[in-house]
């Protein structure tokens, strides 16, 4: 790892928090209300939800008292079925992986493919299993002992709960068709946001690409370090690969934006932030501004999934009202489907997070509750390293790229189950 990267990375924190100590918390997928000195009460998550939530004119007439967990009076007062998102969480996760890019975990995450294996669809670079060799690509076909069976979701549980020093085994195919049963012990893991990074050459035109995992405070780092390649590089055409981004800070999400779009939309709407009547007077617009890093590129290409949600599907929305100023190409499967955010209520011992806003772009399009649908459909192609000219996905980009069609060859294949079930750190972001 290149030394400055690896100095940024360990340090990160302290800025972060010098950060949250002198200036105020910015408008975010997640914005934080400073915690009070108590613990959550199913008194004080009714009275937040009554002023906060969304739909809080949906919501019971219930007594909080009558409740015996917080977790079951949220569920009660949650609208279903289209709020699939509010939670509580302990603070010291929520505050460990928001601000400073660490969960408690295996650092992997794992997907189906067509024929119905569970296959490593990323892996963090703390993870000591990438250490074992583990790669994407690699089959799990057993947990703990348990085989895996096609389509059968696994619940988390059986993996113990998210604390460092919890050992379980995963039983993998590798590459070359050998068996590895591998033991792993649960640790902090430090994410790596930036999953793959590359300046591809086609057609005589320099192309950045890089998969981007999340958006957390701590990714924008790594962004400010890549786009300053970028830039140095003087790139002709950019790859944002989000096809496991499942969002996060909705203002590192105008930082991309701001990357690759902000010296040519600057001071145009990003988005808006729409709240419930009582909230109204919060109802504020984010503008796009030039960094100091910010390239030029005419056209901006998205590789999506079902799992790209919230702030990747906000800043691929943001673009869409400026088509007479960047053009851009979706290719991959329709998104997630999450056009609202969230204000977190931090205490002491949980914090609660529940729907508070709808996110708008600059036209007033949003509510994409079915998702985002793609420009060309093609199926994540679980067989090929990120960055491989042979991966489906990109392989797909940079023929459009060269002949400026696309090439019609790609079968496509929507995963329609998930593949785990559970909450815990890991599931914001797809992981174990």
């Amino acid at each position: 790892m290149d030394p400055l990267v690896s100095y940024i990375r360990k340090r990160r924190w302290l800025v972060i928090l010098l950060v949250l100590l002198l200036a105020p918390i910015p408008w975010s997928c997640k914005e934080i209300f400073n915690p009070p000195d108590s613990k959550l009460t199913n008194e004080a998550l009714l009275e937040y939800m009554k002023e906060w939530y969304l739909w809080y004119d949906t919501m019971p007439d219930v007594s909080a008292n009558k409740f015996s967990t917080q977790q079951e009076l949220l569920d009660t007062l949650m609208l279903k079925p289209t709020d699939r998102w509010s939670y509580i969480q302990k603070t010291s996760e929520y505050n460990d992986y928001y601000s400073k890019g660490i969960y408690t975990g295996h650092g992997i995450g794992l997907r189906w493919d067509s024929e119905g294996k569970l296959k490593v669809g990323f892996i963090f670079d703390d993870s000591d299993l990438q250490t074992s060799g583990v790669t994407r690509g690699w089959e799990v076909t057993a947990i703990n002992g348990n085989d895996i069976v096609p389509g059968e979701v696994i619940d988390t549980s059986i993996l113990g709960p998210d604390e460092e020093g919890i050992q379980n085994s995963f039983t993998f195919r590798d590459l070359s068709g050998g068996i590895q049963t591998l033991t792993s012990t649960k640790k902090d893991i430090d994410i790596n946001a930036v999953l793959h990074s590359e300046i591809i050459e086609i057609a005589g035109k320099k192309v950045g690409y890089f998969v981007f995992q999340n958006f957390t405070t701590a990714s924008k780092d790594e962004l400010t370090l890549l786009f300053s390649d970028f830039l140095a590089e003087d790139i002709d055409e950019l790859i944002i690969d989000l096809r496991y981004n499942s969002g996060g800070m909705t203002d590192v999400s105008l930082y991309l934006g701001n990357l690759f779009f902000g010296r040519v939309a600057d001071k145009g709407a990003f988005l808006k932030f729409v709240y419930n009547d009582k909230k109204s007077d919060r109802n504020v617009d984010l503008r796009f501004k030039p960094e100091t890093n910010s390239i030029i590129v005419p056209r901006v290409f998205f590789i999506t999934t079902r799992s790209t949600a919230s702030a990747s599907e906000v800043l691929i929305n943001s673009i869409k009202p400026y088509v007479d100023k960047i053009d851009m190409v979706i290719v991959g499967d329709t998104t997630y489907g999450k056009p609202v955010g969230m204000i977190a209520k931090q205490f002491t011992d949980f914090t609660l997070v529940p729907i508070t806003y709808f996110m708008y772009n600059r036209d007033h399009e949003g509510e994409f509750f079915e998702g985002l649908p793609p420009d060309y459909f093609v199926a994540d192609d679980l067989d090929e390293a990120f960055g491989s000219p042979e991966e489906d996905c990109l392989k797909e980009v940079l023929y459009f790229i060269e002949n400026g069609v696309f090439s019609g060859k790609h079968k496509f294949y929507s995963s329609s189950f998930p593949w785990k079930s559970g909450g815990g750190q890991g599931a914001a972001i797809g992981a174990i």
